[in-house]
């Protein structure tokens, strides 16, 4: 007696045989892959941006690699950087997926362009900014990216010779370095207040060898206590010597003076014949014992000199007469 399904009524899956492990296939007692993931390594052919250092680009334990003109933002994806305007900020991105190395254009201005064969042209991925499908990456293809191209190595387990070497592009921002110790201990403090504080009364604070209120009420005014010693000094001048006070004896008698000096002039004596001056006048018609010059107003001119005195004691023409 069957069932509607066509089972018999008295089926039971539990008294159903099990079988041997040798009839079942291979697939079934297959668990998941342990294949390890295909590397992808890119050989630099042509670049102006890069140094000549620089000639591979290994993406080994990271599943996406991006390109781009400015730095990575972290250090969880790899980038490799082209400084020049051709490539755009994150121009674009590689990434693995299952067992395959896959390639997207991030809406570049410039494009992004594959070579598949040696034998094709180079193909853009996308138009101009807009972003392009995945393309999948295959051993030996040609990426050309700005000025740069890079020629595609995926293997499936140890690189190739080639892609062996150790001039790797560094695919993230090296971490500065501590600053140096400049020899001083920086303050703990971050209050702006509280260090500007600090730093008036250290500035303010009297220092070491600074002169005190009672040495500065010390000073002695020398010029006062020189005033006040030759009240009729004149004043001191730069280059001029002091002069000295005129100390009076203590009698009047020993006050000694020096004799004043007479100045005597000779007779005057007329003119020889040999003078040049006598002759030029003889020769003008002057006669020794004339006067010089014309008569005004019927007075006749001067024929003896004018007497010259001397008078000592005088500072010059116009003063009085001294008192003899």
């Amino acid at each position: 007696m069957t069932g509607p399904s066509g089972v018999p009524a008295d089926y039971d899956p539990s008294l159903e045989w099990p079988g041997d492990d040798e009839d079942l296939p291979s697939s079934a007692h297959a668990g998941p892959s342990t294949r390890p993931a295909p590397l992808l390594r890119l050989l630099v052919l042509r670049t102006s941006v890069l140094p000549a250092k620089h000639a591979l680009a290994a993406s080994d334990g990271f599943t996406s690699l991006e390109f781009g003109r400015d730095l990575a933002p972290s250090q969880d994806v790899p980038r490799i950087r082209l400084k020049e305007m051709e490539v755009s900020k994150l121009h674009a991105t590689a990434y693995l997926d299952r067992d395959s190395w896959y390639l997207v254009d991030m809406g570049s201005k410039h494009g992004t362009f594959l070579q598949l064969t040696t034998n094709e042209k180079p193909a853009r991925l996308s138009p101009p900014r807009v972003a392009s499908v995945p393309r999948q990456l295959h051993h030996l293809d040609a990426l050309a990216i700005g000025s740069t191209t890079f020629l595609v190595h995926i293997h499936e387990g140890a690189p190739c010779e080639d892609c062996s070497t150790d001039n790797t592009i560094p695919l993230f921002l090296k971490p500065k370095a501590p600053p140096k110790a400049d020899g001083y201990l920086r303050a703990t403090s971050t209050d702006p207040k509280k260090a500007l504080s600090t730093l008036k009364q250290q500035l303010l604070a009297p220092r070491h060898g600074a002169a005190t209120k009672s040495e500065a009420s010390s000073y002695t005014d020398r010029s006062a206590r020189r005033r006040s010693l030759h009240p009729a000094s004149r004043l001191d001048a730069p280059g001029v010597a002091p002069v000295l006070p005129v100390v009076s004896s203590a009698t009047p008698a020993e006050v000694w003076e020096p004799p004043v000096a007479v100045t005597t002039s000779q007779p005057p004596t007329p003119l020889p014949a040999t003078n040049v001056g006598h002759r030029l006048l003889m020769g003008q018609g002057w006669t020794p014992g004339s006067s010089l010059g014309q008569n005004w107003d019927g007075a006749d001119g001067l024929i003896e000199p004018l007497d010259v005195a001397s008078n000592s004691r005088r500072a010059g023409l116009g003063m009085p007469k001294s008192r003899k």
